[in-house]
């Protein structure tokens, strides 16, 4: 009997001291949630940041697509057609929609405020697509005039 009770008693005593190492006390889930809180943090930080330069990048990279856009147009205005002038006032209407195509593409992203990604990523859809829709423009008119 004295066995059973010996028996009995270490048993309890092995059950309360491994539940008093497996359990987490308060003070340690909210240091575990501290951590939590401050990794997530870390982790949109680095996210904005790597999503600010993706924009800053797309920028610098648009603005020189709209400048020599620029000086693609300013070169078609300056060169001189011996076309009949039914075909230039089309020509210069041609010329100036372009121009007012790029400058309105070149509005467009000055004013573009990056809310969140996925606003960006349809923006930035649209934007190529427009972007690419005056470059073929452009194409399109400098053909034309090389073959006059």
């Amino acid at each position: 009997m004295k066995k059973n009770r010996l028996s009995i008693w270490m048993l309890s005593v092995l059950v309360v001291l491994m539940t008093a190492c497996t359990t987490t006390t308060k003070s340690e889930k909210v240091d575990e949630a501290s951590n939590d809180i401050q990794n997530s943090r870390k982790d949109l930080d680095w996210t904005n940041k790597q999503y600010a330069k993706e924009v800053a990048s797309y920028r610098a990279s648009v603005e020189t697509d709209l400048r020599n856009n620029k000086l693609r147009i300013a070169k078609l205005q300056d060169e001189k057609s011996n076309a009949k002038e039914e075909a230039l006032i089309i020509r210069n209407e041609r010329i100036a929609a372009v121009q007012k195509s790029n400058n309105e593409l070149e509005l467009r992203m000055r004013q573009y405020r990056g809310d969140n990604k996925e606003h960006w990523k349809e923006f930035r859809h649209e934007y190529d697509s427009d972007m690419s829709e005056l470059g073929k423009s452009l194409k399109d008119l400098v053909k034309e005039d090389n073959a006059k």
